[in-house]
């Protein structure tokens, strides 16, 4: 006679087919968790990656954008300066109808008009430059007071040659008016920029 147990052999493979189902239930579960957060590490080097890319693109531009800025704010207000230069040589020999002065001030004042065309166009993408350095670095009250200074940036003043200057005079005014405004574009434009690619530079990640 045998001396089997039929219901222990069955709770014997039960148990052995319990243990094999839930380690491959804790084998799959164990799988999908490490990739989940496989993924997501994946997932937040990549957008990591895209935002140091952005940051960097974005510096690039900056750097680019003050040389253009400067430049155009250079030209618009040289340009103003010799039409005012002309404009005095003009009135000092009485308003001739045939004088070059005029139509050299005319011109200039032309070329001056046309540039503020060019200079609206590149503030706008310089502002738009702005805002996505707000978007891509650390927020902060020093960022924001970099920020705003660029915003408001206001048109340059130059000086008036005097009414009774001579014709010496007026060529000296004219030099110096140039050399002056030179300094006081690096100031006014290009300064409240290159402060901001100072601090964007210390927060730029290293390669």
């Amino acid at each position: 006679m045998s001396n089997q147990n039929p219901s222990g052999e069955r709770r014997d493979v039960w148990r052995t087919l319990l243990a094999t189902v839930v380690g491959g239930a804790l084998a799959a579960g164990g799988g999908i968790v490490g990739q989940y957060y496989a993924s997501q590490f994946q997932f937040s080097s990549q957008v990591h990656l895209q935002k140091v890319q952005g940051q960097r693109q974005v510096f690039a531009r900056l750097m680019g954008r003050k040389f253009a800025t400067k430049q155009l704010y250079v030209s618009r207000y040289e340009a103003m300066i010799f039409s005012d230069y002309h404009e005095a040589r003009t009135n000092r020999s009485g308003l001739p109808k045939d004088s070059l002065d005029l139509q050299e001030a005319q011109r200039w004042m032309h070329r001056s008009e046309d540039l503020v065309f060019d200079i609206v166009k590149n503030n706008q993408a310089l502002f738009e430059d702005l805002g996505t350095v707000s978007a891509l670095f650390p927020d902060g009250p020093r960022l924001r007071e970099l920020v705003e200074r660029i915003y408001a940036l206001k048109a340059i003043k130059t000086s008036s040659p005097a009414r009774d200057a001579s014709v010496e005079e007026l060529v000296r005014w004219k030099e110096e008016s140039v050399r002056q405004l030179q300094a006081l574009v690096d100031r006014e434009c290009g300064g409240p920029i290159e402060e901001l690619l100072d601090y964007l530079s210390q927060h730029l990640p290293a390669d």
